[in-house]
């Protein structure tokens, strides 16, 4: 069995049904990349898809798997025979060793992180920027490679679809440990603490205002519950916004609560209001069900990053410090920083975009 021939009559039957690439996928449910890899040998069809790819090209299976026309040839089952044996040893090839090493790295990086995070002593080892860029490493370690592996092992749209889950599963598993160690594990106070006044701390914020406080308790109470929204509706396929709603409100009185009796933080009605507003954002981005965020998701989500990165960057410098620097002055850098940053990260989101749609009609 010749896989170039296979790859090639795929493609030339493609053309001569005046099919493109995404046009084929279509129709027999799969991706536009899955197409792509089966015509330049990069991978082949599961044996699942040959009669419906067969019956689009309009050649039988017995035909596909020969690599050339010839309506007189008859099925024979040892072709078929040969041909799954070919493709599960392609695909088994490089998925098993990748899955393996990845994961066992990402496994003892994780061990040993939360070995120094939760330390014997007592004493934070890691900052919370720290645990913030940590977390982060090993989410997107899980979400690249398995999305290497959809890419490229995986044809139909519900496979990809199943291992996005099993993403988002993992991430949202790291997520929640690294909240529940910013809010609850990392930190202690003497005595419990409250507040039951809606909009009291907001306001006390704006009251007297300090870049810290604003980026950390307002913004940072918005954004940093964001993702866990998205999550919970990719993994759980909730679309309801009611039913959003009371999972969100019963996850952050959680974690107020559990601040409360543990010592932890004060329980502030204000942070869940913060919460959930962000957790709202996130929900209409995701459904799409606010037209106006829908189409300008990219730029809020991107624009959200630059203002972590800002926050990350410059909030340690004296030019960022309100009561040092009149507050007009330090309101302009900001501004100018935001929009220095933010058009950078938009740029390289778009590039990286671009390339990727490229490669895929290449």
């Amino acid at each position: 069995m010749d896989i170039e021939k296979i790859s090639n009559l795929i493609k030339t039957k493609r053309k001569e049904k005046g099919l493109t690439q995404e046009e084929l996928a279509q129709k027999i449910n799969v991706t536009e990349k899955a197409i792509s890899r089966w015509e330049t040998g990069r991978g082949t069809p599961d044996i699942s898809l040959l009669v419906p790819l067969s019956e689009e090209l309009g050649i039988s299976v017995t035909e596909m798997l020969k690599g050339k026309e010839d309506k007189k040839e008859e099925k024979n089952i040892l072709e078929i025979v040969d041909y799954i044996d070919i493709t599960k040893k392609k695909k088994n090839k490089y998925v098993i060793p990748v899955i393996t090493i990845v994961y066992g790295i990402l496994l003892l990086l994780y061990l040993w992180y939360l070995r120094v995070d939760y330390n014997v002593d007592g004493h934070l080892k890691i900052s919370y920027l720290g645990e913030l860029v940590y977390n982060l490493f090993f989410m997107g370690v899980v979400f690249i490679t398995n999305r290497f592996i959809a890419n490229n092992y995986y044809d139909t749209i519900e496979d990809r679809e199943r291992m996005n889950k099993v993403s988002y599963i993992m991430i949202f598993v790291i997520y929640m440990i690294m909240i529940f160690n910013m809010t609850i594990f990392a930190r202690y106070l003497n005595g419990y603490s409250y507040n039951l006044i809606p909009f009291k701390t907001i306001l006390g914020y704006w009251a007297f205002p300090d870049l810290h406080n604003i980026l950390v308790n307002i913004f940072g109470n918005i954004v940093i519950v964001m993702p866990i929204q998205f999550l919970v509706i990719k993994i759980f396929d909730i679309k309801e916004f009611k039913k959003c709603i009371i999972i969100d409100f019963l996850l952050v009185l959680l974690i107020e609560t559990l601040q409360l009796i543990t010592h932890a933080g004060v329980f502030d009605i204000d942070d869940m209001i913060l919460n959930l507003i962000g957790m709202s954002i996130m929900y209409a981005i995701t459904t799409g069900k606010h037209q106006v965020l829908y189409k300008y998701k990219e730029l809020i989500l991107t624009s959200l990053l630059s203002l972590v990165f800002i926050f990350v960057l410059f909030e340690g410098l004296s030019l960022y410090h309100f009561g040092d620097i009149p507050t007009t002055i330090v309101l302009i850098r900001i501004v100018i920083s935001f929009i220095v940053v933010e058009s950078i990260i938009y740029s390289i989101y778009h590039l990286i975009k671009n390339k990727i749609k490229r490669r895929i009609k290449d």
